[in-house]
């Protein structure tokens, strides 16, 4: 399988920007329990992302070079987006904006790979909130980052559920806990430090959570779609 994104996907193998990270090398052993056969995992992933990537910069990609004929997967798995939520609100865009983007990027995929499986990853959560310093989600009163990840992503599963040949994947809860001190219900909400640091890229710990739940996702995509063919 192909991952393709951004910081979060090129972080997964210790790197940013293209240059190895001390302090992301754990994640690399996760990437390889999982998506390395000769090590252990159940497939083969290679991770194709580039730090601070927009929905236009990886739809660049695709188109100039970055997916050649050499290049197949039964599986491509897309998360982009997140880098479009900027904290200056004058260069923000908007909710309908970045669903563009991610719907662009995913279409030039089903162009270049009509016949393979295309999940789409809905965005992971973030913390605007004091700059992520305490990874709360959600502020009475006020809108945060996270709730116009809730309406990108409500609207990508329903893009998703459209198209026969694409698969929604739902973060949702995988890098979430409740704290009662921060509110009830989704003010509650909150990331927890051992699963993302910084409330926006997950840690080792974070990486294998999320791709345990991948793993299940692709068991169950490949064996629908071989039961079908």
């Amino acid at each position: 399988m192909v991952f393709l994104g951004d910081s979060i996907i090129e972080g997964w193998i210790g790197r940013s920007l293209g240059q190895q990270k001390e302090r992301k090398q754990k994640n690399i052993k996760v990437f390889e329990e999982l998506f390395d056969m000769d090590k252990g995992g159940d497939f083969d992933g290679i991770a194709l992302g580039i730090s601070g990537d927009k929905s236009q910069n990886l739809l660049w990609r695709l188109k100039h070079g970055e997916m050649p004929k050499s290049l197949k997967s039964k599986v491509y798995w897309v998360l982009i987006g997140t880098n479009d939520f900027l904290y200056a609100e004058a260069e923000q865009c908007s909710e309908e904006v970045i669903l563009m983007g991610i719907q662009r990027v995913v279409e030039e995929m089903m162009i270049l790979r009509p016949s393979a499986t295309i999940v789409v990853n809905g965005l992971l959560p973030r913390s605007d909130i004091g700059r992520g310093t305490d990874g709360r989600l959600y502020e009475k009163n006020e809108k945060t980052v996270m709730d116009a990840i809730d309406i990108v992503n409500e609207k990508l599963k329903a893009y998703c559920d459209l198209h026969d040949d694409l698969e929604y994947f739902d973060p949702s809860g995988l890098f979430e806990d409740e704290d009662p001190k921060l509110g009830k219900g989704k003010f509650a909400k909150y990331i927890p430090k051992d699963l993302m640091k910084d409330a926006l890229h997950p840690t080792a710990l974070g990486y294998k959570k999320w791709g345990q739940k991948i793993v299940e996702k692709l068991r169950s995509v490949l064996d629908v779609k071989l039961d079908v063919e």
